[in-house]
């Protein structure tokens, strides 16, 4: 009988799961959306349990699609968002919604945190304060909501808890102890310090264990949720960026991974960690190797306001879903949005500028620029902001060797042909980009059907489609990302000018 395994991905906005036999060939792909609540500006929250119930509808659902038998599965991993948490009793009920990672509420914690001691912050975690973390959110927690703080005893980033209702197993891997912000990377153990700003006892904190080890069996109930059978072995599993990047290959230092998600990252493979107040630096999946990931906010998400603020008339009266509308506009603009220049912080900003207040625009408008040259600036904009993060993490480690494309936004040839000009070096788009897949992967070494990442790898062979920057486009972009960086500084004082005045009026 064939044997499979199973990888799961807790998106941003919904939950994939995909089902690989073990020579890594898909033989089934599920998803299951989930909601991102709003209720005030610049919050985001997530309700755990829509987690966990995506997770089994996709699982469900993947086996149904796929024709293959519970009885075949040999093993299952699961990956997810970094610094997300799920703010539990000790019972494991839920006491308050999850603080996403984009929620800006804790902005005035994580600014007493990096005024009273950001230093030692950062020289204990390698990360610089910001509110995506789950130090400076847990901090906000206890000083606006105290009963609710006053009753938590157990915190599980995004993965972590999917994990826990599947095999009631309280852990966690190194990857996402060290995007709590509360865990010393040196050490290699919880930080009693870092718990201490927020006043957090060492035993509310998951175990630690290796990302490839074997967590626990399938419950009873989670059995019957999944379709799947009791006692089916499911891997501790890690991050969702670092087992993306595994499951393309990524997995050598030099290899560098940018991803054009919801947000957008640029993610280097190191042959040691090397903090920079720029960068996310993580322990890569494949030891000892590290990870560095520059994180900006804006990616998929940015063509998605754009299509809903600027293209859902047109959109309407085109009968085209409005993100193709937005691509098609954008094409019939020129390269370099006829002047137009877009800056992407939609919702403050994560590297390399680490600044919540950090507000776009649209510069160097006139009556020339109709709406197809809005949108050019709009993919072009977050293509300067992905060279912004490619440009500080490409000097950590060793000199970069690959460069692969992935996400959402990879699909769009247009959008990937901008991002390989701006980047101007070559780019490999893999047809395989899920962290479904890498957790699949991940889940096939946990259960020793593979001998480790680099025997992964030699099992499958992942087509894929290479790109090159047009010689003729460098001079334009290089100088339009020039101006980009510039006003970018000349514009950080007065955004945070402008919200203070726009909260004040409130």
């Amino acid at each position: 009988m064939t044997s499979y395994l199973i990888g799961i991905d807790i998106g941003s906005s919904a939950c994939k799961c995909m089902i690989v036999d073990t020579t890594l060939r898909v033989v089934g792909e599920s998803e299951q959306p989930y909601p991102t609540r709003y209720p005030q500006r610049s919050q985001a929250e997530q309700d755990p349990e829509d987690w966990y119930l995506s997770a089994c509808r996709a699982i469900q659902s993947c086996l149904e699609s796929s024709g293959v038998k519970a009885n075949s599965i040999i093993g299952l991993s699961i990956a997810g968002p970094a610094h997300s948490v799920a703010l539990m009793d000790s019972g494991g009920a839920i006491l308050h919604p999850t603080i996403h990672w984009s929620d800006l509420r804790s902005t005035a914690q994580s600014d007493r945190l990096e005024a009273d001691c950001g230093e030692t912050i950062f020289r204990t975690s390698l990360c610089r304060v910001n509110p995506a973390w789950t130090l400076p959110q847990l901090l906000w927690l206890k000083e606006n909501r105290p009963a609710t703080f006053k009753r938590l005893r157990r915190i599980l980033v995004v993965k972590d808890y999917v994990r826990y209702r599947l095999t009631g197993r309280y852990q966690t891997d190194v990857y996402d102890a060290i995007g709590t912000q509360l865990y010393d990377v040196h050490a290699g153990v919880w930080s009693e310090a870092l718990l201490g700003l927020v006043g957090l006892p060492v035993d509310w904190l998951p175990e630690v264990r290796p990302a490839v080890d074997i967590s626990g069996g399938l419950t009873p109930e989670a059995a019957r949720a999944t379709g799947l059978l009791g006692g089916t072995p499911v891997a501790v599993g890690s991050g969702d960026s670092v087992v993306e990047a595994a499951g393309i290959g990524a997995i050598s230092p030099g290899h560098c991974v940018l991803k054009l998600g919801t947000a957008a990252n640029v993610n280097l493979v190191m042959r040691e960690a090397r903090a920079s107040p720029g960068a996310i630096v993580y322990q890569h999946v494949v030891e000892p190797h590290w990870f560095a990931i520059t994180a900006t906010n804006s990616g998929t998400s940015t063509l998605q306001w754009f299509a809903e603020t600027f293209g859902q008339v047109m959109a309407s009266a085109s009968g085209k879903p409005a993100h193709e509308l937005v691509e098609a506009l954008a094409a019939v603009s020129e390269p370099g949005a006829r002047g137009l220049l877009f800056q992407p912080y939609l919702q403050g900003e994560r590297s390399p500028h680490w600044d919540p207040h950090l507000r776009g625009g649209f510069i160097g408008l006139d009556r020339q620029h109709r709406l197809e040259d809005f949108a050019r600036a709009a993919l072009e904009g977050v293509a300067y902001s992905l060279r912004d993060c490619f440009e500080l993490v490409s000097v950590l480690g060793d000199p970069v060797t690959k460069l692969y494309l992935i996400g959402g936004g990879a699909k769009s040839r247009l959008w990937s042909q901008i991002v390989c000009d701006v980047i101007g070096r070559p780019l490999t788009k893999p047809v395989v980009q899920s962290a479904a897949y890498g957790a699949a992967m991940l889940a096939g070494i946990a259960t020793d059907v593979f001998t480790g990442w680099f025997d992964a790898q030699n099992a499958c062979a992942l087509p894929s489609e290479d790109l090159r920057p047009a010689e003729a486009m460098r001079q334009l972009y290089d100088n339009a990302f020039g101006a980009y960086q510039a006003l970018t500084q000349v514009l950080r004082p007065h955004a945070r000018n402008l919200r203070r005045s726009a909260n004040e009026e409130r």
